[in-house]
């Protein structure tokens, strides 16, 4: 079985049970060069300079600067984990962790004073116990350690198994980058004497600061606020399961990824439930590829510890006012897949609407899209979505803060290969009502590239043939093609571009919601040497012209 992760299963509960944020502070969330700085270690981030896998602060005036009730001086020579050991009886922080949890009380002496030793170094029980020796102000640990999933329990394993950081490790998600350039505050946000409102939101591009058209603050920020290409701009990223970012052209059978999602508050107070604020709650759902939604499953939220949970939803416990954080999400390509295949089935979709593939052939091909949407965490809504729609998986992330959507995949072209066409399957759905638009956008060079469509015939007859169609189907900057070097699937009409911008006019086909098309792209890597490539982009509209969706291609050369 699978353990939980420690950056945000268990790290981000250690610092949720230290009863502060970081923009407060409070005991080990202190700033590193405070001289409150508690126990002389840090929980700000995993890898500080006094942090877990370091040595205490010295202390402004000198290495005995720090002392603790029954223990003595704290100083630069000790360890909270000890880096030659995976025994969790001789790491000092778990000793004194699980001291705090004794049944009937930590351990005392004659003075009250509750510590405990390990080697021969006296540490003080943590979390600080009452004079009782329990940890009952501190409720975030005593509620973590209940139940059969227990945070110490999980934190024994980790040390058992080499103590692996697996915290995000490349920017924008490292700590340092998310806190050196937070969201700019938003003009007509109330001052703290009318309320405290925390504004939380998804990141829909770098430097998102959760404003959105339309959401009523002044002045409106327009409707190129958010990139139209925002599936392309989320700062929603893969990383392996060390925490660092990938970008891999297939997800291969049995390997396993993190989703790191990009959250921000651009409130006037800290949310969160260690700021006594509403329950931050994210989910995250992963799709089959697509142009704007398809049929998904709901990935397991890595906050939790027990990891048999097939989905669920991930707590974000504390996100300070003007800042940013990341959620965490796991992604184990085989269940993923497993259950986007059950989802399609359970949508109707069948073969003939996938150009004759089966469902399983289908999704084995092809890659994926996630969206993760922020559930709850505030009381009052304030600068609500356009229209004061209620946010939900199907909101538009131009207008709704509060979600959003990477639908981005790369396309590796091998550079000592010849001419060779590659195909990207995708699914389309039906937007709104009324006839919904497909858009192919790039600035690749026409002597190295051309691009196909694929459409199955039957699909293409009913929705897109302006011979057959009859609800305002047509194409622009298209021509039918008899023979290509392959095929995406068996029954398929090919197009092929033969103008920029080319469109296709799909009529309305809420009966058949989902169908699969392919993308393919014809290259000739010997025409690209040294020329710099741009992206495909796909976009979908719906029937009053308004982008709903789209998915990206990034062309990458490799050997």
């Amino acid at each position: 079985m699978t353990d939980p992760s420690f950056y945000y299963a268990i790290f981000k509960k250690l610092q949720a049970s230290c009863g502060s944020d970081l923009a407060s502070g409070y005991g080990h969330l202190n700033d590193d060069t405070s001289d409150d700085l508690a126990g002389g270690f840090s929980l700000r981030e995993t890898q500080g300079i006094y942090g877990l896998y370091k040595s205490l602060q010295p202390g402004a005036t000198g290495a005995a600067a720090y002392t603790a009730d029954g223990v003595g001086h704290l100083n630069s020579t000790m360890q909270p984990l000890d880096p030659a050991s995976t025994d969790p009886l001789q790491n000092p922080l778990y000793v004194m962790l699980k001291a705090s949890l004794t049944p009937g009380g930590a351990p005392g002496n004659a003075a009250g004073y509750h510590f405990v030793t390990v080697g021969t170094q006296n540490w003080p029980v943590m979390p600080p116990p009452d004079l009782n020796g329990l940890p009952t102000n501190h409720p975030e640990w005593v509620e973590f350690n209940s139940g059969s999933h227990k945070l110490i329990d999980a934190f024994a394993t980790w040390i058992s198994n080499n103590k692996t950081d697996d915290s995000p490790k490349n920017p924008p998600l490292t700590y340092a980058a998310l806190r050196a350039t937070p969201p700019v505050k938003i003009p007509g946000t109330p001052d703290t004497g009318k309320g405290l409102f925390p504004i939380l939101f998804v990141c829909s591009m770098p430097h998102d600061d959760g404003r959105r058209t339309g959401d009523g603050s002044l002045p409106d920020v327009g409707p190129n606020h958010v990139p139209a290409n925002f599936w392309a701009t989320s700062q929603i990223f893969l990383t392996d399961t060390m925490g660092n970012t990938v970008d891999p052209p297939t997800l291969d059978s049995q390997a396993e990824y993190y989703v790191a999602a990009m959250i921000g508050n651009n409130g006037n107070w800290d949310a969160g439930r260690v700021s006594s604020q509403p329950k931050i709650y994210v989910t995250c759902e992963a799709m089959a590829f697509n142009s704007h939604l398809s049929p998904g499953t709901l990935l397991p939220a890595l906050s939790n510890l027990d990891t048999t949970l097939t989905s669920g939803t991930y707590e974000q416990y504390s996100l300070s006012r003007q800042s940013y954080e990341v959620a965490g999400f796991r992604f184990a390509v085989d269940t993923v897949f497993a259950n986007i295949k059950t989802a399609m089935t359970n949508a109707g979709i069948t073969p003939a609407q996938l150009g004759g593939l089966s469902i399983d052939a289908w999704v084995r091909a092809s890659h994926a899209c996630v969206k993760v949407l922020i559930m709850a965490g505030e009381d009052v809504i304030l600068f609500p979505p356009a229209g004061n729609i209620p946010f939900t998986d199907k909101s538009d992330p131009q207008k709704d803060r509060h979600i959003a959507q990477h639908n981005l995949a790369p396309f590796n072209i091998s550079a000592g290969a010849k001419k060779q066409l590659v195909w990207k399957n995708f699914i389309v759905d039906q937007a709104g009502a009324g006839l919904n638009g497909l858009l192919l956008q790039h600035a690749l060079p026409a002597d190295a590239f051309q691009l196909y469509l694929a459409i199955p015939t039957a699909i293409y007859e009913r929705y897109i043939d302006a011979k057959g169609s009859k609800g305002g189907g047509a194409m622009r900057g298209f021509e039918v093609v008899r023979e290509t070097a392959s095929k995406p699937f068996p029954d398929a009409v090919i197009l092929r571009q033969t103008a920029r911008d080319a469109q296709l006019r799909v009529a309305d086909h809420g009966r058949e919601p989902f169908f699969g098309m392919s993308l393919g792209v014809s290259v000739d890597p010997a025409a690209i040497k040294g020329q710099r490539l741009g992206d495909i982009a796909m976009v979908h509209s719906a029937a009053e012209g308004g982008v709903v969706g789209g998915f990206t291609l990034r062309p990458k050369l490799g050997r």
